[in-house]
């Protein structure tokens, strides 16, 4: 084969073109799917809050066992990281420790809530907000989550923080 007939030879050149093409189209796939990932983890950690909280409401019902954090019992933590890890991707979420408590009342003016008393100070009613409501007690906990993405060094993903947080809320009385 001569040089001349060598270069004029274009078998293999769609082949090339595929792979040229499929590695722009593997980078552009595993950036959808890291992104996905990244997403379903987010709302997961939301939901790992929520679950946290609920749990503490769901063992600190009684009367008697509030506030939740002084009187519900030195394994609460525990418990609402159990629930925390029911998740999909539960396993290693870790429940903040404080958890928080006070006493709020909806605001009407501004559609919140505002934190009206201390644990140590329970306000009789939420005249302040402009409602005739009783305050209630709300424990809120922060959970955390280290987010490992799909294809470390590959996506733009991996470059963002892999630390997830979230906070979730519940009236327990």
């Amino acid at each position: 084969m001569t040089p001349r007939s060598f270069l004029r030879d274009c078998s293999g050149a769609v082949a090339a073109e595929t792979a040229l093409v499929l590695i722009f189209l593997v980078a552009l796939i595993g950036q959808v799917l890291d992104f996905g990932w990244y997403t379903y983890c987010s709302t997961q950690v939301k939901m790992a809050a929520q679950a946290a909280a609920a749990e503490a409401a769901v063992v600190c019902s009684d009367e008697t066992k509030l506030p939740a954090t002084v009187n519900c019992g030195s394994d609460l933590i525990d418990k609402m990281t159990a629930a925390a890890n029911t998740v999909s991707i539960g396993g290693s979420i870790t429940v903040t420790n404080p958890i928080s408590e006070g006493y709020f009342c909806h605001d009407d003016t501004t559609d919140k809530l505002v934190e009206v008393g201390t644990l140590d100070a329970r306000p009789d009613d939420c005249t302040a907000q402009g409602s005739s409501d009783i305050p209630g007690d709300y424990v809120y906990v922060t959970v955390n989550y280290t987010f490992t993405p799909l294809f470390p060094g590959l996506s733009a993903v991996s470059l963002a923080d892999t630390a997830m947080t979230s906070e979730g809320w519940m009236r327990v009385g």
